[in-house]
């Protein structure tokens, strides 16, 4: 189970985290142990439907991050998310959280490692390559220290528009490359309901991540049709979609060697967050759980909880293409991309996982 531990909630002031918070987590932790579950806790900078949840003193009143917005309890704030790679009171505050939380939970049987950000390109655009490199190397390097496991989440945005991320530079310092596979992603591949997209980024990443083991999260992002189409997003023949999205796109990824695939939401949040960022203008944020506000299955959920009940071996990675000049890759954008999808589509009968 993978959950996101807000800045503004548990960092309120750059003193210290809030404890009560601490005390919410503690509760989290026992209740999962008594389920037998494991946790990954999501801390620092987590792009959500292109909103980040911070606290006063992280955002910047001035800056202007084109599509972010900053919230605070909820509510849109002047200006942007301070740059979190290099700004002296970000980076003390990140040592202070890591520090603080491995202090209270490090070595405890629930936690299987930690996650120290989601997609944190889409809330600051490092200037540099090496600003993201530095920063998650402080990060992780405080939690190997303490002789835990640790990942970084990036977005497959990251792999196909140039955001000065580099997966091979994150995935050298973390023992798990995270990739959302996010909706505007798998659009400019084939389709965001298409499991032969969700494939070929897999193995993009797999040939951009280096040596890490990939993590892959896959949520029921819908093709948005014009209501001239007749076809309503939550017609049966759209549930029909989701289930095959999901049923070939696990399979895929699993059988391309996917270290770990999770869901992207455990639970839709209701109709109530239709006017609550980041809800209220990510339609797709609103629909990618397993189960609906009340429990039931989704129909993405349906399929996704079949496939979870199967027994799998692991298998091997089938990085694609096996030789790729990272470097021409990204100069090239987006030219690049197409070039390779193009090829990877034409070979792609070659390949076992290719897909039903």
């Amino acid at each position: 189970m993978r959950t996101h531990l807000l800045w503004d909630a548990f960092m309120p002031t750059p003193a210290r985290v809030e404890p009560s918070r601490l005390r919410d987590f503690d509760h989290l932790l026992a209740a999962a142990s008594d389920l037998s579950l494991r946790v990954i806790p999501v801390l620092f900078m987590q792009t959500l439907g292109g909103c980040v949840m911070l606290p006063a003193y992280a955002i910047d009143v001035d800056a202007r991050r084109g599509g972010v917005r900053a919230v605070m309890n909820a509510v849109v704030q002047p200006g942007g998310p301070r740059y979190l790679y290099t700004d002296p009171l970000m980076l003390e505050t990140s040592v202070r959280w890591i520090d603080t939380m491995l202090a209270e939970f490090a070595g405890h049987p629930a936690i299987a490692m930690w996650d120290i950000g989601h997609d944190p390109a889409g809330g600051v655009r490092p200037r540099r390559i090496d600003d993201l490199r530095a920063w998650v190397s402080l990060v992780a390097g405080r939690i190997h220290d303490r002789g835990q496991r640790c990942m970084a989440t990036l977005s497959a945005s990251d792999m196909v528009i140039a955001r000065a991320v580099r997966p091979a530079i994150v995935g050298e310092l973390v023992d798990v490359l995270g990739i959302d596979l996010a909706g505007e992603a798998l659009a400019q591949v084939g389709g965001v309901a298409d499991p032969a997209a969700a494939a070929f980024l897999l193995q993009l990443a797999q040939s951009l991540g280096g040596d890490a083991p990939l993590f892959a999260h896959l949520g029921a992002h819908q093709q948005r049709r014009e209501p001239a189409d007749g076809v309503d997003d939550d017609s049966p023949d759209t549930d029909a979609a989701s289930r095959r999205f999901a049923d070939a796109a696990v399979d895929a990824l699993v059988n391309l060697g996917a270290a770990g695939v999770m869901a992207a939401m455990w639970s839709n949040p209701g109709p109530r967050a239709v006017t609550t960022p980041p809800y209220d203008r990510n339609d797709d944020m609103r629909s990618l759980g397993v189960v609906d506000a009340g429990g039931v299955p989704t129909a993405f959920g349906s399929a996704w909880l079949e496939q979870a009940r199967r027994e799998r071996e692991r298998v091997d990675s089938a990085p694609w293409p096996q030789d790729l000049d990272i470097t021409d890759y990204y100069a090239n954008l987006p030219e690049s991309l197409h070039e390779l999808r193009a090829a990877w589509e034409r070979g792609s009968g070659e390949h076992p996982a290719m897909l039903r």
